[in-house]
């Protein structure tokens, strides 16, 4: 009766240990997928108005970056002048921003390439997370606790450099558009507040769930 009472207390734990990583796998996976396959999602988002050269005409710009590259808009009420690009690091061209010719052209060297390349690290994070979690339960219903912890502070030591590398990045871009003196407005996106919460839910969990995991 006891061994029947520990397994039905390990699997309730496994399961409650599921259903609460899910939460931030959820957000680093809608991350990772931001902005080009989930466009209302990303690190950081910059708007400007610039006059298209073709055309003479002031046009609204919109530009969204995320791990998985970015996404363009030059008239945000038609789907049609929307361009997104699957490239990590994403750096737009000044032909995309209509900035030909004009003398904030080089807004486009604010895009941080080296910095952009780190942002990979997300896709990377994801992917741990998925098998911390299938190692956590294998762990409470097969081996009685233990081994996934190294698995678990590997994945949380990973989330924190991306988080620690995303921070850098769209900091970065802030402060090169400032320096350029250029008109164009930033914005922190939805993504990285996903990323913060996802890590500081994540590592409260593996610091008070030791004792959890030891049983």
């Amino acid at each position: 009766m006891g061994r029947r009472g520990s397994t039905a207390y390990s699997v309730v734990i496994a399961i409650c240990i599921s259903c609460l990583a899910l939460v931030p796998f959820t957000f680093f996976l809608i991350n990772s997928l931001a902005p080009t396959h989930i466009p209302t999602i990303s690190l950081a988002k910059i708007t400007g108005k610039v006059v298209d050269p073709s055309t003479s005409e002031v046009v609204q710009v919109v530009v969204k970056v995320g791990p998985s590259g970015g996404c363009i808009w030059t008239n945000i009420t038609n789907d049609d002048d929307s361009r997104c690009i699957s490239h990590i690091p994403f750096k737009p061209t000044s032909e995309q921003l209509h900035l030909e010719g004009q003398h904030n052209e080089n807004i486009t060297s604010c895009f941080p390439v080296a910095l952009g390349k780190a942002l990979a690290l997300n896709h990377v994070v994801t992917a741990l997370m998925g098998i911390s979690i299938l190692a956590v339960l294998v762990d409470l219903m097969v081996l009685e606790g233990g081994a996934s912890l190294a698995i678990i502070h590997f994945t949380v030591l990973f989330m924190w450099l991306t988080f620690i590398l995303e921070t850098v990045y769209i900091s970065l871009l802030h402060k090169r558009l400032e320096d350029h003196d250029t008109e164009w407005e930033y914005q922190v996106g939805q993504g990285y507040w996903m990323i913060l919460a996802a890590t500081l839910l994540i590592s409260s969990f593996s610091c008070g769930g030791n004792s959890s995991f030891e049983m």
